[in-house]
Formats: C-alpha cells, structure tokens, sequence
C-alpha cells in the first residue's frame, strides 16, 4: 500500500521551493504572460552533475506541479487513484529512453542550441509537436489518478539525467541490510515506486532526489538503514539540501542576470 510522507519541517522547505517554480512557469509564463526566469539549462546541468537528481525533486516546474496535482488526487478521488502494475510498469518507464533517443535524433540533425532557444527542436514534426501538447495533459491532468505518470513514463530528460547519474555517480542513497529490517516502508514513500529495499546503492534508478526515504521519520530501525552519500562520504541530506539549494539559486542568479548566457 502506497503511504504518503507527513510533512517536516524538511519537506516544507521542499514543496516550498516545488511550488515556486511551478507557479512561476504554470501561473506566471502560462496563464498571466509574465516572463520570469528561474531555470538555465546551463546550471540545470551543472546541478545534475554535482548534485545528482535533486534538481527533479526540487526545481523542475513539471515534476513539481505533477507532484502537487498527484496530492490533490489523492485527496479528492481516493478511490480512484491508480497504479500501473508490474510487468506493465517496468516495461513502460522504458518508453522515455526511447523518447530520449528520438530527441536526441532531432536535437543533433536539426542542429538546435540546447542552450539556446531549443523550442525550435519540439516543432521539427508533428509528432514532437505533439509531445508538448500531451506533455502539459501527463503534467496537470493524469497525475490526478497515475500518480508520477509523467516523470516515469514520458520524461526524456529525467531518462537523460539517469544515464548521467548511473555513469558519473556523485550521489546515492546507501542501504545497509545488517541494520534494515526489511519493512518497505521506504518503498512505499518513494514517490517513483522504487524498490530501495532490494538495493543496496540507489543511483540512477528513476530517483528524484526528494529524500522522502531519508527524512528522519521514514525509518523505523533504530541504527538507520538509509544514507547519502556524496563523493564517496556519509553527509546529512538535510545538511546537503540547503548547500545545494542555496549554490543553485546563486549559480542562476549570475548566469541569467550576471552574466546574462
């Protein structure tokens, strides 16, 4: 049975910071026509680098306004939440590596400036024109009853970022199965369904940096099960979302408004 996190003081701070950059882009760019950017394609890389998923869990517009429409849902139609079952599920996430690989096709034989203006790539043909459309649909209609349907199954970047994280592995979650008990609570507060208690590093597997499963209320085992690692050492995800959240608004306040890239 899927649990829903209670809220901390952590994840506060988190969907805090969720819901800025998805009002910024849904209700301020979308709907009131005011352009104000919070996102460079250069530092969205650069974090992903260092930092790993984070930027999934925290800063994008899409997987946050999934996430909070995913909540909605889930107080409004209980009863009809669904979740996609297993072998369907596994099958499925794979369609977002071949939607990256698709986009990397257009990205390369249409010669588009990724960081630039990269829209140009989503009107090459009609089906990635297309894609936008039903992009915006997986973001603000469907999580209302497939909980994380786009960032799963559709995204091709979230696909991008974990062939990144699974060859340049900076940060993973650590499980230490002499200290688990196996109770899958875990599991169960992962937002992407992943089965952390069957490994014994989490990296790359679909993960969104959300530290659902390191808050401090998610581990019932007295000596915990579950760490961060960074650069090869234990550190406090706490600890590392602060420095990471702080180094990633400075790191775009000086390249859109500094530097001006």
């Amino acid at each position: 049975m899927k649990l829903y996190k209670k809220d901390t003081m952590f994840t506060i701070t988190r969907d805090v910071t969720r819901l800025l950059f998805a009002l910024n882009f849904y209700l301020l760019a979308k709907t009131l026509g005011i352009e104000f950017e919070l996102e460079s394609e250069y530092v969205v890389l650069g974090s992903i680098l260092l930092f790993g998923p984070l930027f999934c869990g925290w800063f994008c517009p899409f997987g946050a306004s999934s996430y909070f429409m995913t909540r909605i849902g889930n107080a409004l139609f209980p009863k009809l939440q669904f979740t996609i079952p297993q072998p369907y599920d596994r099958w499925l996430r794979h369609t977002k590596y071949i939607l990256l690989a698709f986009f990397l096709y257009l990205f390369i034989s249409q010669g588009v400036n990724y960081f630039g203006e990269h829209m140009e790539m989503y009107k090459a043909n009609a089906f990635s024109w297309n894609y936008i459309k039903l992009k915006h649909w997986a973001v603000l209609f469907i999580p209302l009853f497939i909980p994380g349907f786009f960032c799963k199954y559709m995204c091709f970047q979230k696909a991008g970022y974990n062939i990144i994280n699974r060859l340049l592995t900076v940060t993973k979650i650590k499980r230490n199965p002499e200290t688990c008990i196996g109770c899958r609570k875990c599991d169960r507060l992962c937002p992407m369904e992943i089965s952390i208690s069957k490994h014994d590093t989490v990296r790359g597997e679909d993960c969104l940096g959300c530290y659902n499963c390191l808050d401090n209320d998610s581990c019932p085992a007295k000596a915990r099960s579950l760490s961060l690692v960074v650069f090869g050492k234990e550190i406090n995800h706490i600890y590392f979302s602060i420095g990471a959240i702080s180094l990633y608004f400075v790191a775009t306040y000086l390249v859109l408004f500094v530097f001006k890239w």
